[in-house]
């Protein structure tokens, strides 16, 4: 029962999406049909078909849906900002159960940018689980940097630079300040038998199929890994800013540098400061 009436929830946020059309007696919903009489009861409330959004935003495989979700969410932030922030309160919790979820729910956090975000945030930085998820790269630290480089937060003084996050933290932003959107040699951020192996992949490509190569539909890791690499020495307009993070949502998993998402969180950086300069 539950299930069905998530279906009938979820085929009612989809018919409302733009340029979406069903026909007048029925709505889609999997492999199943629903009318719109069941719909309309099933969604009665706003906050059960922003749950739905939400929930397919941090758990869906499906780039296309996490699209959709999130153009939703920034339509109407608000209505999303106590979940958020339950999220982020959950978060070391969610390493271990659902890493996934918990770190999609930061790079939505980067966005959506709350001040009641930030407090929750500082708090992760000294936690021993999330010590061990930012050996390399990672969500939170990201979500301050943007906070602080384009949202307008200063770190406190007070945060010590002897907690490996903070320093990490403190070390982003200050480079940040010298980012700018020129285009770099692909030579600058990676060299070797591997790239000479696979740059036959992502020459010539336009920043679109660089995205589309570097997103999860591409079977190849390695082609994926050069597409962001690619993407991180070359985007200097912010028309795909978004892109940016929902590739960050669907993080290479288990890579153990975090080379990846370094090189995507570059390329949304750069976008930020694109959208910043109005480009």
């Amino acid at each position: 029962m539950r299930f069905l009436v998530g279906a009938f929830i979820f085929a009612f946020w989809v018919s409302s999406a733009p340029g979406h059309q069903t026909p007048e007696n029925k709505l889609q919903f999997g492999d199943g049909q629903t009318t719109k009489p069941q719909v309309a009861a099933a969604a009665e409330g706003k906050p059960a078909a922003a749950q739905v959004t939400y929930d397919l935003l941090l758990h869906s495989s499906s780039v296309s849906q996490q699209r959709t979700a999130l153009a939703r969410v920034l339509a109407t932030p608000g209505d999303y900002v106590a979940r958020i922030r339950k999220s982020l309160q959950n978060y070391v919790r969610d390493l271990e159960k659902d890493r996934v979820a918990g770190n999609r729910a930061v790079h939505v956090a980067a966005l959506v940018r709350h001040p009641s975000f930030i407090p929750i945030l500082i708090k992760l930085l000294d936690d021993p689980d999330v010590l061990d998820e930012c050996t390399y790269d990672c969500a939170p630290v990201f979500a301050l940097s943007v906070y602080a480089t384009f949202g307008g937060w200063r770190i406190p003084p007070s945060l010590s630079s002897n907690v490996t996050t903070v320093y990490d933290l403190r070390s982003s932003i200050d480079s940040l300040r010298s980012l700018t959107l020129d285009k770099r040699p692909l030579d600058d951020v990676v060299q070797g038998p591997w790239l000479q192996e696979h740059r036959h992949e992502i020459d010539g490509k336009t920043e679109e199929q660089l995205i589309e190569l570097a997103g999860p539909d591409t079977a190849s890791l390695d082609t994926r890994e050069l597409a962001a690499y690619a993407l991180e020495v070359s985007v200097s307009e912010s028309k795909n800013r978004l892109e940016f993070y929902l590739l960050a949502m669907n993080d290479i998993q288990n890579d153990a540098s975090a080379g990846y998402l370094s090189a995507i969180h570059t390329a949304a950086y750069r976008a930020e400061l694109a959208k910043a300069r109005g480009q």
